[in-house]
């Protein structure tokens, strides 16, 4: 059975949140809808709870659990859902979030209307690891893109103008198959590298201000990152690697209007990863070297093809990725300094 959109929940060891996760899912008031459940091998009895609702809710049906050979992990986990996804529209939720029961028809009429291949709507942060719950919004301008190029010219142009998550995002899968767009089969952005990708082929989206998804950060679900007191080197690099992924479109993107903007971005969240390292270095383990730090600035263009292709807006980073390490750290610290 085809359906026009597959809501996407990539599972592992997620049963104290998501049957409530799954109820926000199987009350949305659109009809057509496949829930695609992909079991990631998990430990708990999430999976149980899935084959239950299978048995008992009126959309029961239109539960299909996938299930992988062993625990792949979430870029595994969320290519297995580009091929397995049998909706004309995919929406990826995440097993601990909540979606408004009007979500997917709210978005659905914005395909409709505009004809759109991508549609990006608002979201509630919700800090409940915290006595007091506290609620961030973060809303989107209204947006119609109709052209080539301008999502991604108003994307790179204004750095963090859109989430690195590809949750909360309405996508046309034959765009995505058409392109062979994959993630990146690692555990760390995975998803901010896969977006920065898809807004490189899309003509048509739009960009809703209206608030239909909630993000939960739960103290046992925080980022990996800000809890503890050591930090493996290793989670570093693995994240610098992702990073890098990107770079190898910089053939294909070179000659695009908004290619140094596009650099400058990817440039910028290296920057960024130098600067935390920098801000938590006794707590990584073990050191990373001035050479590495450095080294996470590289790009792919010679310092003549810097100039050529983007100007002076990515000379900075090119002049800090050839520069002797220590200088080259230094320099970055005192920048670091200055943002504060």
């Amino acid at each position: 059975m085809n359906y026009e959109v597959t809501i996407a929940i990539p599972v592992y060891n997620a049963e104290k949140y998501l049957h409530e996760t799954l109820m926000s899912a199987l009350t949305q008031d659109y009809p057509s809808i496949e829930f695609l459940i992909l079991d990631d091998c998990g430990t708990d009895g999430s999976i149980d709870m899935v084959r239950q609702l299978q048995h008992e809710h009126p959309r029961g049906g239109d539960i299909h659990i996938v299930s992988q050979e062993f625990n792949k992990g979430i870029g595994a986990a969320r290519n297995r859902v580009l091929k397995e996804a049998k909706g004309r529209y995919l929406y990826f939720l995440d097993a601990d979030d909540l979606i408004l029961p009007n979500t997917i028809s709210l978005m659905m009429a914005q395909v409709k209307e505009h004809d759109a291949e991508v549609v990006m709507a608002s979201y509630e942060q919700i800090k409940a690891f915290v006595a007091e719950p506290e609620k961030v919004l973060f809303r989107l301008p209204r947006k119609v893109f109709t052209e080539p190029h301008s999502l991604a010219t108003y994307a790179f142009h204004n750095y963090g103008a859109l989430n690195a998550n590809v949750w909360n995002v309405l996508m046309d899968l034959d765009l995505i198959r058409k392109n062979d767009l994959q993630f990146v089969n690692t555990n760390y952005w995975e998803d901010m590298v896969f977006k920065h990708e898809l807004v490189t082929y899309v003509t048509r989206a739009v960009l809703m201000p209206e608030i239909t998804y909630s993000y939960i950060c739960r103290k046992d679900t925080l980022s990996k990152f800000q809890d503890r007191d050591v930090i493996p080197k290793d989670e570093i690099l693995c994240n610098v690697a992702t990073v890098d992924t990107l770079k190898y479109s910089c053939k294909r993107l070179r000659g695009k209007p908004y290619f140094s903007h596009w650099l400058k971005c990817v440039l910028k969240t290296d920057f960024y990863i130098i600067l935390y390292v920098l801000e938590r270095q006794h707590r990584i383990i073990p050191k990373v070297t001035d050479l590495e730090l450095r080294n996470f600035l590289h790009s792919p263009l010679s310092v003549w093809s810097t100039l050529r292709y983007t100007g002076l807006s990515c000379w900075g980073y090119k002049l800090l990725s050839i520069l002797p390490p220590r200088l080259s750290v230094g320099l970055i610290k005192m920048m670091g300094k200055a943002r504060h």
